[in-house]
């Protein structure tokens, strides 16, 4: 089995909170700072999660965008991404993802967020949160189940 490649970000600092950790990393090809959810704590036991993540190390990592395409007579705002489509879907456990790239960076959305979209090359995309979902060959809880 062929493993796509994956982009390496190094790791700025880890914040934890009482539930959720936030990992900031900082994608090594084109050095944007990524702000991310880890929720990979909520993991049965026995199943892997990222808390082996170090700051200074370098990871290849998957970042997936929550939110939603914006409609079109929605009004844009801020924290909108313009993104398009640069892969066909790919699995991540037991889920369908697509590819997007926005600013130069590679970005995951899910496969119910591209059907809204339909075959527009270029859209707009609010992006409410961003999630690490793989990092390095561990893929997070939630997409194995």
């Amino acid at each position: 089995m062929v493993r796509e490649k994956l982009i390496m970000f190094e790791v700025i600092s880890i914040s934890e909170a009482r539930v959720t950790r936030y990992v900031h990393l900082r994608n090594c090809e084109t050095g944007a700072i990524e702000h991310c959810f880890d929720d990979s704590f909520f993991c049965d036991e026995g199943q892997k999660d990222f808390w082996f993540m170090k700051v200074g190390e370098r990871y290849e990592c998957k970042i997936m965008l929550f939110g939603g395409p914006l409609e079109p007579d929605e009004e844009i705002t801020e924290k909108c991404m313009i993104c398009r489509q640069i892969g066909p879907m790919e699995k991540l456990g037991l889920y369908n993802i697509i590819p997007v790239e926005s600013g130069g960076n590679i970005y995951y959305i899910t496969d119910d967020d591209a059907n809204e979209i339909g075959n527009i090359d270029e859209f707009i995309y609010v992006a409410t949160r961003k999630d690490l979902v793989q990092v390095d060959d561990v893929i997070a809880p939630d997409y194995l189940r």
